[in-house]
């Protein structure tokens, strides 16, 4: 074929040392798109040697994640008379900068956009072939399907199973500037597939913020998802998996690459591991706030509720009054202070009581306020014995007369309890 056999459609679209047009083939109708070098690219030789590159990285590449190459004459591109051609796969569908533009989209599907192109990747970087060119306009979204990326322009891609004859000119520096990667400046290392992965997490970022990242890290030690003001877009910031999601940006934004991800599948397995680790969160969470909701919804739960600060309030009184009565005595005590128990249905307190700096011998007085069918009930013993148990039983209604009764039974419990221990002592 000759490109005389395919005829233009449309407007061309400038793309890189290139323009693309949409063609029809003369014999059967069928579509591609063409690709040609600009004039004063067409007779540079590093110019033409990039084009014929390109076709060899779409051969290679087979249509998996590519256009496919349906004619070209990249065999001609040593002779400089020649104009070089490309007729590729039609990609219908708009750019990654267009669709972005055009409505931002949600995390799910940045995300399956992202992972198809780290399995684009994939594929290459085995051949091995690296696309060193990553940016929204060379992604085009077949029909707009997030989940149909398809990687164009490879005019700087580097193909390592063949030997080249032309590489990057002395003081060129690689890459483009929707992401500068330190390693593709002038006599960096340009045939790192980890440089790759690097664009990929610059084509996420820039799906969740419609901003390019420009840098990998800013003269600030910040990577670009970690800039001030904030770039990401609110609702990502509020989805459970941003936090892990920001750590998998932190690794592939790392300026020395073998600080990054190892490998595309490493990536990917990190992006998928967002979404099973939130599944797993959310369904476990989710059931288990409903069921404390249930639990402390109910009429028994909203009593208790209810009725904690009195007695908390009561219980609290008691137990510093006590302490007052027993250090007038030069008793010392020691235990825990009032504590909520059985769901909140129980404010209990419980002292060791003993002569001062005399641990031997002592007494054990508990104190306990409890909620039950609508009253207060109050008791105490000591050493676990009966006396002075159930002092008081009223309506949870009537906080006050709880508060009353443990302040008007202080004294009566301190004598008993100094009593209690003189008997230990009269031993």
């Amino acid at each position: 074929m000759a490109i005389g056999d395919w005829i233009e459609e449309g407007h061309s679209r400038s793309c890189g040392q290139g323009v693309v047009a949409r063609v029809r083939k003369a014999a059967d109708g069928s579509t591609g798109a063409l690709k040609r070098l600009h004039p004063d690219a067409g007779i540079k030789r590093e110019r033409r040697f990039r084009m014929m590159a390109e076709v060899g990285a779409l051969r290679v590449m087979a249509g998996n994640g590519v256009p496919q190459v349906l004619d070209s004459n990249e065999g001609g591109w040593l002779e400089p008379t020649e104009e070089l051609y490309l007729v590729m796969e039609f990609i219908e569908g708009p750019t990654l900068t267009e669709i972005v533009q055009r409505s931002a989209p949600t995390l799910d599907q940045a995300l399956a956009c992202t992972r198809r192109i780290l399995d684009i990747l994939a594929i290459g970087h085995a051949i091995p072939l690296h696309h060193r060119d990553l940016k929204p306009d060379n992604v085009i979204m077949r029909r707009g399907d997030w989940t149909d990326p398809v990687l164009v322009d490879l005019g700087i891609a580097w193909h390592g199973s063949e030997e080249r004859e032309l590489d990057t000119p002395a003081g060129q520096e690689m890459g483009n500037r929707f992401l500068r990667l330190p390693e593709f400046a002038p006599g960096g290392d340009h045939r790192d597939a980890r440089s790759d992965l690097a664009m990929a997490a610059g084509l996420l970022f820039y799906m969740v913020t419609g901003q390019a990242p420009r840098l990998p890290i800013d003269h600030h030690g910040r990577h670009p998802h970690q800039a001030e003001p904030n770039p990401i877009r609110p609702e990502i910031l509020a989805d459970p998996r941003w936090p892990a999601l920001a750590r998998v940006l932190t690794v592939a934004f790392q300026p020395n690459p073998a600080d990054r991800h190892r490998d595309a599948a490493e990536m990917r397995a990190q992006l998928d591991a967002l979404d099973h680790a939130a599944e797993a969160l959310s369904d476990d969470l989710d059931a288990e706030i409903a069921r404390l909701r249930d639990l402390t919804n109910t009429a028994k739960a909203q009593a208790i509720e209810r009725a904690r600060p009195a007695m908390a309030a009561a219980s609290a009184e008691l137990y510093s009054e006590l302490g007052g009565l027993w250090g007038q005595a030069g008793l010392m005590h020691g235990g825990q202070g009032p504590t909520f128990r059985d769901s909140g249905a129980t404010n209990q307190f419980y002292c060791v009581l003993s002569r001062l700096d005399l641990p031997d011998p002592s007494i054990l007085f508990r104190h306990s306020v409890m909620l039950q069918d609508g009253r207060f009930l109050a008791s105490w013993n000591i050493d676990k014995g009966p006396a002075g148990d159930g002092y008081y039983d009223g309506p949870a209604a009537d906080s006050e007369a709880l508060r009353a009764a443990c302040v008007a039974n202080a004294r009566m419990m301190a004598a008993i309890s100094v009593r209690a221990l003189n008997e230990r002592l009269s031993r």
